[in-house]
């Protein structure tokens, strides 16, 4: 429905008739006429100035769909008489008269743009692909979905998606980055022909003229942290500056942690009623085998047999590839059999893992590098383990904790952002302090008690969290806002 203020009661009858009476007309698809630069506004729209009253009228008695100036024409009107978008009830009442269930659509438009780009194997395309895929399964009967597509870009894998229409816009292949200085523009022109009432950004793709309602998600606040690494070059600094900004003025925000909540209170600035805490989960499809089928794979695949420690993710400064390089090295010097698997691209940021490796003491023959992995190969690398080896300073929500404790294999690892969130009982965490994740690991590799213990707190911890529950939660803020 759309509020309005009116001059008096007779002027809601009246209003009201001419709803029925255009609604009559409909079968010959009547529009209200309009001039060359906007509406002509019935009389009593333009007695709104002096409204003292309020009412409600249906969004199809405005024609919303003409062009882009006669939006504007149309939105300088509203600023005049100052009416409140709010919904659609007036077709709920008629429904709920005739005893018949109401469903009032929400159109919602949702970024998938990064199950094309290279962000598709980290993250954020994950996050994009299991909700959407949770989505697909709940099917809820009162959204109406468009997905914000890239035409220049290589196709999304195939995964489950709800029925929808595509938007498809264009960007910069290189540097993917730009697309967080172009979003601001070339959004606010592209989504209006989505016709949205919802926008879903699920990583600072926000644009800067909007007359809907935004979401976003932010992951982490690591540029905030480590400006110096991830602000170097004039498009990232310029992209993230007006994109937290515009992140400022969203009408709700979804951290994915309690952690990254309290970021984005502390450091945006943004008011806590307005943030919501929706937490991840591993893949649906995540299938980690036996523990001995596993070593089996992992050995055949890799060269590489037990034990090992795993590392999984990327090398950038906030990994922290020393800590971890140091922790192994020591445990190394103990346990002679001991290796440590690291599975991550071996892209742009390899070279601090491989400065790391050359500043530690770790033998080197004792670590396999495997790069990319498969899912299949990913979840046996866990499977085998003896637990994950997280040096991590800062991570918005932990996925490769929870993905090992799913798989069985408990975590030692740094106190860092949400992985105490993320494993609870099932891991030893420690304080990022000299030697402290070397002491941690060694003490877990020595005592075969706390060992078991662990490994039988894993999975029962991972299965606290749910892709279903976070698009129940999602799909409710749609509703809300």
């Amino acid at each position: 429905m759309r509020e309005i203020g009116v001059h008096h009661e007779q002027r809601v009858t009246a209003r009201r008739a001419e709803s029925r009476d255009d609604r009559r007309r409909e079968t010959g698809l009547a529009r209200p006429s309009h001039d060359a630069h906007g509406i002509r506004l019935a009389e009593p729209i333009r007695d709104l100035r002096r409204a003292v009253g309020r009412s409600v009228v249906d969004d199809d008695e405005f024609p919303l769909r003409i062009g882009e100036r006669f939006r504007e024409s149309f939105n300088e009107t509203r600023e005049r008489v100052g009416f409140v978008v709010c919904g659609d009830d007036d077709r709920d009442e008629r429904a709920r008269s005739l005893g018949v269930p109401s469903v009032t659509a929400v159109r919602v438009t949702f970024d998938a743009r990064h199950l094309q780009t290279v962000a598709r194997v980290r993250g954020i395309g994950r996050y994009s692909r299991n909700l959407l895929a949770a989505f697909a399964r709940t099917a809820p009967p009162d959204i109406e979905w468009t997905l914000l597509r890239l035409r220049n870009f290589p196709s999304a894998d195939a995964a489950p998606l709800p029925p929808h229409r595509d938007l498809r816009t264009l960007r910069l292949r290189r540097p993917e980055l730009s697309m967080l200085a172009l979003d601001p523009v070339l959004l606010s022109f592209e989504l209006p022909f989505a016709r949205p009432q919802v926008y879903h950004s699920v990583q600072l793709g926000l644009p800067a003229v909007r007359r809907f309602r935004a979401i976003v998600t932010i992951h982490d606040l690591a540029p905030l942290r480590w400006p110096e690494h991830y602000l170097r070059l004039p498009h990232a600094r310029v992209g993230h500056a007006w994109q937290y900004a515009l992140a400022r003025r969203a009408d709700a925000i979804i951290a994915v942690s309690e952690a990254t909540k309290r970021d984005v209170i502390e450091r945006l600035r943004v008011p806590e009623s307005r943030v919501r805490v929706i937490p991840e989960a591993v893949d649906a499809s995540f299938a980690p085998p036996a523990r001995d089928a596993a070593l089996t794979r992992v050995r055949e695949r890799f060269s590489v047999t037990s034990p090992y420690v795993l590392y999984v993710g990327q090398f950038d400064p906030r990994k922290n590839m020393d800590g971890l390089v140091s922790a192994f090295a020591r445990a190394a010097e103990r346990h002679p059999d001991l290796r440590l698997v690291i599975a991550g691209d071996l892209g742009k940021l390899a070279p601090f893992l491989y400065d790391a490796l050359d500043r530690g003491r770790a033998p080197r023959e004792r670590v396999a590098l495997t790069g990319h992995v498969s899912d299949v190969d990913l979840a046996a690398l866990y499977a085998g383990a003896e637990c994950l080896l997280h040096a991590a300073l800062l991570e918005g929500f932990g996925l490769t904790p929870l993905e090992s404790l799913a798989a069985g294999t408990p975590v030692v690892g740094l106190r860092a952002g949400a992985v105490e969130e993320v494993v609870g009982e099932a891991g030893i965490l420690v304080d990022d302090r000299p030697e402290a994740l070397a002491d941690a690991l060694l003490r877990y590799l020595e005592d075969d008690v706390l060992r078991g213990r662990l490994r039988s707190l894993a999975r029962g911890r991972a299965s606290r969290f749910s892709w279903d529950s976070a698009a129940e939660a999602t799909l409710a803020l749609y509703r809300a806002v």
